[in-house]
């Protein structure tokens, strides 16, 4: 066992906030760890959508279309969460963030903050 994971969540124990690995630290420190793990993800995630390696083939298939259909969902789900408001309609956040991804290359971005 990794002991730099903890034993109940199989966390990294610097993120962990469960009560064993949370005791004598602080919630900044246990938010900056979060945080940085979660970049981290967001880097790793990114690299693999641009260096996907089902897709260093000579043909797409419709089954590259499912893979980048599922990963758009999963990280759909999480913007939502970040877009719901007081109301917490997801109905309303998802069309918002659908809308948001309508505008053009150039101004997506700032769309989807919009939209939040």
């Amino acid at each position: 066992m990794n002991p730099e994971l903890c034993a109940h969540t199989q966390t990294r124990r610097e993120a962990c906030s469960c009560g064993a690995c949370a005791r004598g630290k602080t919630p900044e420190a246990k938010r900056r760890a979060n945080k940085r793990d979660a970049l981290a993800l967001l880097d790793l995630i990114a690299g693999r959508i641009e260096n996907h390696p089902r897709e260093q083939v000579d043909r797409l298939t419709w089954g590259h279309v499912g893979d980048a259909d599922q990963v758009r969902e999963r990280l759909m789900e999480i913007a939502i969460g970040f877009a719901l408001g007081p109301d917490g309609d997801e109905q309303a956040a998802r069309r918002r963030i659908e809308e948001a991804l309508c505008a053009g290359d150039e101004h997506v971005g700032e769309a989807l903050i919009d939209a939040m």
